[in-house]
């Protein structure tokens, strides 16, 4: 940063105070960016990145707890649903492949991802505001 002329006060700068949104933006990236495992790994990043704001001061605390507990519900649900349909096209193969219940859970999955791509767009803009996020799932991390 340059000095001021001669003669002139210097005042630094006042850095913004941390609001905790690269945690939400950080799950939306790494899902678009990695295709085919991004779910798992965005989930991840999601609580790394959301548990280390649990340093910082109040609003970035607050939102960064709440993108890791929302990487953890999303990482069950890919786990659970994705698994689900795995093991029943794999392991339990449906004699005829016409009926619509064997993908259910992989449609199930593709819904919450949906729903995550549009609450960490939603959840990051609001963080980025400095505002609180309004968290709904279930909170693993407090």
């Amino acid at each position: 940063m340059p000095r001021p002329p001669y003669g002139q006060p210097y005042y630094p700068q006042a850095r913004p105070r941390p609001t905790g949104a690269h945690a939400w933006y950080m799950g939306l990236f790494v899902f678009v960016l990695i295709p085919g495992l991004g779910s798992i790994v965005a989930a991840i990043v999601m609580i790394a990145v959301g548990h280390t704001c649990r340093r910082d001061p109040e609003p970035a605390r607050t939102n960064g707890t709440a993108a890791a507990s929302w990487g953890v519900n999303y990482l069950l649900a890919t786990i659970l649903f994705l698994g689900g349909f795995f093991v029943e096209m794999i392991v339990l193969p449906p004699d005829d492949l016409s009926g619509f219940l064997p993908s259910v859970p992989y449609v199930t999955w593709l819904i919450i991802s949906l729903f995550h791509v549009i609450i960490c767009i939603a959840f990051g803009v609001r963080a980025s505001r400095g505002k609180v996020v309004p968290f709904r799932g279930i909170p693993f991390i407090r």
